[in-house]
């Protein structure tokens, strides 16, 4: 009996149970939908390509003029060393004769002793005299015993040859001491050293008192009226771009030479002292002096002539030994586009917008100058060409052209 109750008792609790978490199910089950019921559907997000905001340029086709840089340093045409031509003690010099001093053409720079040679001068000068009486007395003897050996039978032959011998001897020793008044002249016009141009002295070594010799170098001059400027060209801008005069294969033949550099036009080009911008003249193209093999240069030469600042009384801004840049006028690039230098990579190729999209075009420099790369193939008029630095874009990218500009065909910076 016990046993049964407790059976059952055991069943009413297991069912209690069982319906205790049928209703909890339920419970759960309906807030699961009444909370389904109150969510709301999530809104669908438009995807929108985001286009790249970019400045950009239309591709215009010029003639554009070539400019080619280069530096140098300025040299004065003529450096002269002036050296003792005869010997002796030095008795005056130039008041002003030290190094860096500019001295006029004409003025003396320096007096040796002159008082030996003017001695030699001198002696010559008398015995030239009496060898010219001799000469004279002899010539007549000679003329005096042929006619009487000739006409009167007088004489002998050997007497006639003996007064011609006199006379010959007489007219030679005349000859030597007027050679040796020629040397005693040029010697007193060598002790005395004029300047034989204006000169800036460049070095001395003479001073008053002093014994030089013959042959010693005791100063240096320099003429600055004239100066010239070498400086290296890329062998390749060189052959490209330099001018060269239109008759130049006339001129080649003629000079007897076949070189492409043989005739340069002689154009002006712009020099300015790299130390200060406002120091600059005009210089004129003169030639082309070599190619250096081991650096692959060509080097050419201008000449800076002084007279271009005398004609407005103004001092010659420039002087030897300044380091200087050089704009030589080149020839004509012809129908290029000038893009800025960092819209074309180091791969030689661009960023163009077609149909509001990004392509990469491949294109040909034909010459980078002034921060500027000129373009002469690859590209078509009108083309608008990216100038924002980009970074790896997407090819085929949405633009936004946001700036547009026409390059300048003169390539200005």
């Amino acid at each position: 009996m016990i046993m049964s109750e407790q059976k059952n008792s055991m069943r009413t609790t297991v069912i209690i149970r069982v319906v205790a978490c049928l209703i909890i199910l339920l419970i759960g089950l309906g807030g699961f939908r009444f909370l389904k019921s109150r969510k709301k559907a999530p809104s669908h997000a438009v995807q929108v390509e985001r286009p790249l905001k970019v400045a950009a340029v239309a591709a215009m086709f010029a003639d554009v003029p070539v400019s080619i840089e280069a530096h140098g340093e300025l040299r004065s045409i003529r450096m002269v060393e002036i050296a003792a031509e005869v010997a002796g003690s030095v008795v005056e010099v130039h008041p002003r004769l030290q190094t860096g001093e500019v001295i006029a053409k004409g003025e003396l720079l320096f007096a040796i002793d002159d008082r030996d040679y003017r001695n030699d001068y001198e002696s010559n000068r008398a015995r030239l005299a009496i060898l010219k009486r001799d000469k004279e007395l002899t010539a007549k003897e000679l003329e005096r015993a042929r006619i009487l050996f000739e006409k009167n039978k007088v004489g002998t032959r050997a007497g006639v040859e003996k007064a011609e011998q006199a006379a010959n001897n007489s007219a030679d020793k005349l000859a030597q001491v007027q050679q040796a008044m020629i040397r005693a002249e040029i010697n007193l016009e060598r002790c005395m050293v004029y300047a034989p141009f204006t000169c800036r002295i460049t070095s001395k070594n003479i001073e008053k008192g002093q014994y030089v010799a013959p042959g010693k170098i005791v100063l240096g001059l320099a003429d600055d009226s004239v100066l010239e400027l070498e400086v290296p060209l890329d062998s390749r801008d060189a052959f490209a771009w330099l001018q060269f005069s239109e008759n130049k294969v006339a001129q080649s033949a003629s000079a007897g030479s076949d070189a492409w550099f043989s005739a340069v036009k002689p154009v002006e080009c712009e020099v300015v002292w790299t130390e200060d911008a406002g120091n600059r003249a005009v210089a004129t193209m003169n030639r082309v002096s070599f190619f250096d093999q081991k650096t692959r240069t060509v080097k050419v030469v201008l000449r800076l002539d002084s007279k271009q600042f005398a004609e407005k009384n103004i001092p010659m801004p420039l002087v030897s030994g300044m380091f200087c840049r050089v704009v030589i006028p080149g020839g004509t690039m012809k129908k290029v586009v000038g893009l800025p230098r960092w819209a074309v990579s180091f791969e030689n190729t661009v960023y163009v917008v077609r149909d509001g999209r990004l392509e990469t075009v491949p294109v040909k420099v034909a010459r980078v100058q002034d921060n500027k790369a000129y373009v002469n193939d690859g590209l078509d008029q009108g083309d608008m060409v990216v100038t924002t630095r980009l970074v790896n874009p997407l090819e085929r990218s949405l633009v936004d052209v946001i700036q547009t500009a026409t390059p300048s065909p003169e390539g200005e910076k």
